[in-house]
């Protein structure tokens, strides 16, 4: 079946190729039908730099949330890939990686997450949680990229291994989204968001101790209710601590069962808003071997890391960074243990150091130096 899929795509990139290459650069998504934040960001940078370029997002749902809208947008996403000089990518996009891009095309993976805690692409090949052999073979997983994005030095080595091209390939510049959160002026955009998100939601600025909890998504077998058990078991740890939590999690996740939350007085569920929007609200957070510990510990915010699965995740889908081994301060697999450190007021130490390693001298323009970067990719076609 993957075999046929592929012939399909390419033999429709082919006709696609009939259409003249247009001054044109696209990004690719199938995250969401918006583009992500990181994409927003970047594609208005490009459009003031570059205004005689026609600037596009071409972007969908996933698979697994619309499978229709997935399949009906191929078509669209083919002419596109076809027609652009630069392709800025999300993630894996089959009409970018399955075909044989003509000579006039770069292709920029800009990867949805700022750092990798759990393994991914070829490094979870043939694991439960990751793609068999032959799919990623026959459907061409992560092929055709000229350059992929990292947003610190940090990544390179398991980006490397993850998509499966040399250590060069990897430019450690960084993400559109670090700008957001690194942007403590007066017209801050991330601090303008908070404020309005504590006014909406008074459990967001009642006094309380805020306790964000955003696990990663988990997908196959133990996942369902397993957002809901879980939360079930921190509330119970935190009750005697004076502690909210703030449960948000992936947005592909089925998240916490309605009539749970409605039970646990110390739980309050945030719909509809982006985790990285509560970050700025909140005490601290709480993930497992979700990306948004790096983006809470840029903010400057304490990080814990609750890993009651972690044997499992060792082996599926494998870890790049092992929380309870690289940081015992601030790592736990018992709720008890995790609420008691935070109700207590302690503070980890570990993952903050981590986080200065990991993205080396960060500071605000990143948007500005990906821009040249796309800029310089759409000349190289000309």
């Amino acid at each position: 079946m993957y075999k046929l899929i592929a012939r399909c795509v390419a033999l429709f990139y082919a006709v696609c190729r009939l259409f003249p290459k247009r001054n044109r650069i696209t990004f690719f998504s199938r995250q969401g039908k918006r583009g992500s934040l990181d994409f927003r960001m970047l594609a208005d940078a490009v459009r003031e730099k570059c205004p005689q370029v026609d600037v596009r997002i071409c972007a969908t749902d996933p698979e697994n949330v619309d499978k229709k809208a997935f399949i009906l947008s191929m078509p669209s996403m083919l002419y596109h890939a076809a027609t652009s000089r630069v392709c800025v990518l999300e993630g894996y996009i089959p009409a970018i990686s399955i075909p044989e891009l003509d000579s006039q095309t770069r292709v920029i993976q800009l990867w949805h997450a700022l750092g990798a805690i759990k393994k991914f692409g070829y490094q979870s090949i043939d694991t439960p949680a990751g793609r068999s052999l032959d799919e990623a073979t026959a459907l061409r997983m992560h092929k055709n990229y000229d350059w992929i994005i990292a947003a610190g030095p940090g990544a390179v080595s398991a980006y490397a291994e993850a998509f499966g091209y040399s250590r060069e390939a990897i430019r450690p510049l960084g993400m559109p989204r670090m700008d957001y959160l690194l942007d403590d002026s007066s017209t801050s955009k991330r601090l303008a968001k908070a404020s309005d998100l504590c006014e909406r939601f008074s459990c967001l600025g009642d006094g309380v101790m805020r306790v964000l909890y955003v696990p990663t998504l988990r997908k196959g077998e133990g996942a369902h209710g397993w957002m809901t058990r879980e939360v079930e078991r921190l509330s119970m740890a935190f009750k005697p601590y004076p502690c909210r939590i703030i449960v948000a999690g992936h947005p592909l996740d089925e998240g916490c069962d309605s009539a749970t939350l409605v039970k646990l007085s110390n739980v309050a569920a945030i719909p509809g808003v982006a985790s990285i929007d509560l970050i700025a609200s909140s005490d601290c957070v709480v993930t497992d071997y979700s990306a948004i510990a790096f983006e809470a510990g840029l903010a400057g915010k304490p990080v814990w890391f609750y890993v009651p699965d972690i044997e499992q995740y060792r082996t599926d889908p494998g870890l790049n960074i092992d929380p309870l081994g690289e940081f015992p301060d601030g790592a736990f697999d018992d709720p008890d243990e995790l609420a008691s450190a935070i109700g207590c007021g302690k503070m980890p130490r570990e993952f903050a150091e981590y986080i200065i390693r990991y993205f080396g001298d960060v500071e605000l323009g990143a948007t500005s130096r990906l821009a040249e970067f796309v800029e310089e990719c759409y000349l190289d076609t000309l």
